[in-house]
């Protein structure tokens, strides 16, 4: 129960950058890492992303506060990658010091039985029971870490993946999760003293990396990032409900070139059973015509009852829709079609029509479009505000 109630009060509890004036080491430890992937960045805009990392981590304790401890029930915690990636700002400026590994005998205590005897039942929905982490926590790992950690906080910071290796006694995974924590943990103590001297510490080194890693996370809530499966957060939802029937006229009416499609074509096609007369009549058409290819190999145009034209419908043909995909006096190559055959096909000419200002296909694009530029304008306008009010400056 206690560490429950730890974990949440530290969820809303942190101090999340309750200084603002990011000091010139700490924008050069950002700086030097972003330059990797960005090498004209210049420090004026490191300092600009870590304001804006700032508000952002802000905007996570008010609004997603469960991704502060985790972005995924099934990844690792939010604490562990953010000691992860301070090491990497801390090996821009300094050559860490190598940690000695824990010798055979602090470990020998530790086995897989041991494992297996103090950990609870594997929670089939990757969530424990405050029973079960009271038991956790009364494991104590501290003299093995180097700084105080329990095996509740252990397991609560692990992939479902690997969670799952550990109910299963897997001790070297064990071990070299102490590891990590031990060699993090030894790395801030032995750097104390530079890191002093650079007006440099600890808890503000992980907030400045937590505030990292889940600025993606934040900027895709705020829709000013797109997520990979074109999801949306509830806020954006929002959004796009103010989005009226008049905006998506004006833009229909400002971008009308984009509602542009085809509607019909003038098209030439032919079939063969036999790829090699296919092949001969492409080669013969690619030198002359598809008309003089008609005539000598003697055949007849696919498209010759409506004088070559394909008009867009519900239910295209195969040749059909091959005919609307060429580029205008282009010809196809020899293309099998499903029902074994082999096609030949030239475009001459396309004729382009527009959806209605009240079809779904443009109120669609147009509410993406517009919801996109009102989450832009939206984030911008909360951004500028939080900034007077915490008197951010650059």
């Amino acid at each position: 129960m206690r560490m429950l109630v730890l974990l949440v009060a530290s969820l809303f509890s942190l101090p999340l950058f309750a200084q603002l004036n990011f000091s010139q080491s700490e924008i050069k430890l950002v700086h030097n890492v972003l330059q990797e992937k960005a090498p004209s960045l210049s420090l004026r805009q490191a300092k600009e992303r870590l304001l804006e990392n700032a508000f952002l981590l802000a905007q996570a304790k008010r609004h997603q506060p469960a991704i502060l401890h985790k972005q995924s029930a099934v990844g690792f915690s939010s604490d562990y990658h953010a000691r992860r990636f301070t090491l990497v700002l801390l090996k821009s400026q300094f050559d860490l010091p190598n940690v000695p590994a824990l010798d055979d005998n602090a470990f020998a205590p530790y086995t897989s039985l041991w494992l297996l005897d103090n950990l609870p039942n594997y929670p089939s929905n990757n969530i424990y029971s405050q029973q079960q982490l009271a038991q956790l926590e009364r494991v104590d790992l501290t003299h093995l870490a180097n700084a105080p950690l329990t095996l509740a906080t252990l397991m609560n910071e692990q992939s479902m993946q690997n969670r799952y290796k550990l109910h299963q006694g897997e001790i070297n995974l064990f071990k070299s999760l102490i590891a990590e924590h031990r060699r993090f943990n030894l790395t801030m103590q032995l750097l104390a003293d530079k890191l002093q001297t650079m007006g440099l510490s600890k808890q503000r080194l992980l907030e400045i990396a937590k505030a990292e890693l889940l600025r993606p996370v934040m900027l895709t809530y705020f829709g000013v990032l797109h997520s990979m499966h074109g999801e949306h957060s509830a806020y954006v939802e929002q959004l796009q409900a103010k989005i009226t029937q008049q905006q998506i006229n004006d833009y229909f009416k400002a971008n009308k070139n984009d509602f542009r499609y085809i509607a019909q074509v003038h098209s030439q096609a032919v079939l063969f059973k036999e790829k090699e007369q296919a092949s001969q009549f492409y080669h013969y058409a690619k030198q002359h015509s598809f008309e003089q290819a008609l005539s000598q190999f003697k055949q007849r145009d696919l498209f010759a009852q409506t004088d070559g034209l394909v008009k867009r419908k519900q239910q295209n043909s195969w040749a059909e829709q091959l005919a609307f995909s060429l580029l205008p006096n282009k010809l196809s190559k020899p293309v099998r079609t499903p029902q074994g055959e082999w096609l030949v096909a030239t475009t001459l000419k396309r004729q382009y029509s527009y959806y209605q200002a009240d079809s779904e296909t443009v109120k669609y694009q147009a509410k993406i479009a517009l919801t996109d530029s009102l989450a832009t304008a939206e984030y911008e306008k909360l951004k500028k505000q939080w900034f007077r009010q915490h008197k951010a400056t650059l």
